[in-house]
């Protein structure tokens, strides 16, 4: 069962255009955290962007997003290369994946955009089918600079579901507290973007 979601205006070719590039930085960051040859699953992955800028290094793609909008237009984009899947689903429920599936999973930017409630199963399902997870997003606290100040008007902007949720993100402790709750340490973080945004690694046997 895919988890309902409403399309935004901006999902799809717009958000190529505007977003994307806003984010080259995250995705060089992530790629260097990542083996070549290595299998890999993205969470919300959106137009497919980190799965095409890890094409040529990956020996599995697999991009699961629930905007029907973004996932037509990444599946286009995917039909090319033949490394690269697209999928229409939830993350929270991925039993077309054994245990250990892959070596990597990934969400980029997902977590801060999700209703309280999915948080956790997704998180719990990324860490199956995955021994190795790259998260990206706010840093909780943020800190107290005009960058962040920014960061809060963009996510008023994207309208008031999207923002009630980066509240409930912030207010809940946002990634240390997910991973916490899911028996998940930090093993790596890197804060950037004047301590706005960070990317955190975390390990499991």
């Amino acid at each position: 069962m895919v988890h309902k979601k409403k399309d935004h205006f901006y999902e799809g070719w717009l958000y190529h255009l505007f977003v994307d590039p806003a984010l080259q930085r995250v995705r060089r960051m992530i790629r260097a955290h990542v083996e070549s040859g290595s299998t890999l699953i993205d969470i919300g992955c959106g137009t497919g962007e980190l799965l095409f800028f890890l094409a040529d290094m990956c020996a599995e793609l697999v991009g699961i997003e629930t905007s029907n909008r973004m996932w037509t237009y990444a599946s286009k984009r995917a039909r090319t290369l033949n490394s690269v899947r697209i999928l229409r689903g939830d993350g929270a429920q991925l039993e077309d994946f054994a245990d250990g599936h892959f070596d990597y999973a990934t969400a980029c930017m997902v977590f801060h955009e999700m209703e309280e409630s999915q948080r956790l199963p997704v998180l719990r399902e990324m860490k199956r089918v995955a021994r190795t997870l790259i998260l990206v997003d706010y840093r909780v606290p943020p800190p107290n600079n005009i960058e962040a100040s920014l960061c809060r008007l963009i996510e008023r902007l994207a309208g008031q579901t999207h923002y009630d949720n980066y509240v409930s993100f912030s207010g809940t402790g946002g990634l240390p507290f997910l991973l916490k709750a899911v028996d998940l340490t930090i093993q790596k973080e890197i804060s950037f973007q004047r301590e706005c945004f960070h990317l955190v690694q975390t390990q499991h046997p």
